[in-house]
This record gives structure tokens, sequence and C-alpha cells, in this order.
């Protein structure tokens, strides 16, 4: 009989509970399942190539500062010596940060090391999530993929007794230091769309249509319509994604909006991870990770109530006010 009262529950109610059931470990092990993702990404073929050192480091190295720019040149040249031996360390040592992550014994000791490795290939194979290039956005993975590895592995870092408010509220920056971290990210992507590149008629449309080459042909027939739909709406494009997400990063900060801003933000990281960046590439041989989607929903998970809150009873981090 409860059964069958369960199965005609509204879903809303039920997928509420399913949220707040998950703890700030049940998320960290999904990271480390993302980490072996990306180190079994790392070992295909084209990886053990010249070419995917000297292309992926060459894109990382356009528009950076002389002293960056040429650090990752001196890598560069390290690395295309000997790029087969490189890569299966790298590969290897992705997947035992997921499997370290996923064990709780070797947790802390892999959550120091995929922050480390997380900046560094922000800095060096990222060159610095592109922020420095012109017409770099949400849509086509601002702020970078590895710099989200390193801000969700310390939003989800234990250190205090959780609070009840949300998983994070068990992490080393409590549930308000994490909320923080939401809003400038989300406030500082909106503010990508301020750049002129963006504003061009052409420049998402391109954006989303290009993206699909080298994909299997259904997905890049999708990029195509989608960059049809977008044709010469560069400018209205920029402003309305510039608009929804200050209100994600923002409206999270607000006790009563905070479930909405977080369902928009996963709304977001989704579409932006399927249209503009088509996981990664994860079809093409060539991707190294599945892109900003999973680690920009981790996140939003991260900071979901477990319970109702109301702007008058409540304190930011969701613990009742006195």
């Amino acid at each position: 009989m409860n059964l069958a009262l369960a199965a005609r529950a509204p879903a809303a109610p039920r997928i509420r509970d399913a949220a707040g059931a998950i703890t700030r470990r049940h998320l960290e092990i999904a990271l480390g399942v993302i980490w072996v993702l990306d180190g079994a990404l790392q070992f295909q073929p084209y990886m053990f190539s010249n070419a995917f050192f000297s292309d992926m480091l060459g894109m990382a190295n356009m528009g950076l500062p002389g002293p960056v720019s040429s650090g990752i040149y001196q890598v560069t040249r390290l690395l295309t010596m000997h790029p087969v031996i490189w890569n299966a360390v790298f590969a290897s040592l992705q997947v035992t940060i997921g499997i370290g992550l996923m064990c709780g014994r070797s947790a802390a000791l892999a959550r120091c090391v995929s922050i480390v490795w997380a900046l560094g290939v922000w800095v060096v194979g990222e060159g610095v999530g592109a922020l420095f290039m012109p017409g770099t956005s949400a849509l086509n993975g601002a702020p970078g993929a590895a710099l989200l590895y390193a801000v969700v592995a310390v939003v989800l870092w234990p250190r205090r007794p959780d609070d009840g408010s949300a998983p994070a509220g068990a992490g080393v920056l409590g549930a308000t230091g994490a909320l923080w971290c939401w809003a400038v990210l989300w406030t500082g992507l909106s503010l990508l769309e301020l750049s002129a590149a963006n504003h061009a008629a052409v420049v998402p449309a391109a954006e989303v249509a290009n993206i699909g080459h080298g994909e299997p042909g259904w997905l890049a027939v999708i990029n195509q319509d989608a960059g049809h739909l977008l044709a010469g709406r560069g400018a209205a494009f920029a402003l309305a994604a510039g608009l929804v997400q200050l209100a994600t990063g923002l409206g999270a900060m607000r006790p009563r909006w905070r479930r909405v801003a977080l369902g928009m933000g996963i709304a977001l990281a989704i579409t932006y991870g399927v249209l503009g960046q088509d996981l990664g590439g994860l079809l093409t041989g060539r991707a190294t990770d599945p892109g900003t989607a999973p680690l920009l929903v981790l996140f939003a998970l991260a900071l979901w109530p477990r319970r109702q809150l109301t702007g008058t009873n409540h304190t930011l981090t969701g613990r009742p006010s006195t």
C-alpha cells in the first residue's frame, strides 16, 4: 500500500527528497568517477602523439601574458620529446586520483593531489581557462573544467560536522563559503558576456555550429540546427545569457530562491555542456574531459538545501535563525 501511495506522490517532492538524501561523501565519490573518466580518455591513442601536446598547449598559449606564455612553451618542448611516457604518466595519475577519491582511506591524499594537479592543468593545459582570449564564455567552457575540479574538491573537503543545511555544510568552507564561491563564479561568467566578441552577431551561432566538427553525424546536425537558431542573434543571446547567469549566482544567496537558482545553474550547465561543448567532445576520440557540465551539476548539488528555506526563519546557510 505504501509503495502504491509513493508511486502516486507528486514528482517534485520526490525529487527534493532524493536531492536531500545526497551527502558530501556521495558527491566526492561522483567527483572520483569523473576523474577516472578523465584518465580513461587520456589513454586514447591520439593522446600518445606529439600532435596532442603541441596542439593542446599551442591553443592554451594563445593570448597569455609573456611570462606564462614562455613557461608553457618550455613545458611543450619537454612533453613533445617523450609524449608516450608523459601521457601514460598523466593518464595513470588521473585514474589514481579518481580511485583515491572513491576510497575513503585514501581520499584525503587524493584531494590534495587533485587540487594541485587540476590547477596546474588549468594554467598550462587550458591557458588559465582561455580567459585571456576574446569570445570566451560559459557556452564554450569558461572558466575551464580544470578549475572547477579544484573548486568542487575544496567545497567537498570535510572539516566540520554536517550542519544539515546542504552537503557543502560539512565542507571546509561551510555552506556560506561555498555559496559565495557559486555567486562569484556565475557573476564572473555573466561579466564575460560583456566582451565585444560575444556581442558579435555570428559568434554564439558559429561556436555552437563549429563544435560539431568531428562528431557523429546525428550530433553534428543538432549543433548545426542550434547554430542556425542563434544566427544573427549574438547580442540578444549575450544579454540573455548574462542576465540569467547573474540571477543564477546572486539568486542562490537568497534562501527563498536558492533551489530555483541552483536549478537554473544545472539547466544552464547541461545546455552549455551539450550544445556549446558537446560534453568535451567525448565522441571525437580527442576529448580530455567531459567539459564543465558534470562539475557545475556537482557544485549545485553540493549546495542543494536539505529542507525548505525561507528568508524569514533561516540564515544564509539554512540553519534556523535565533
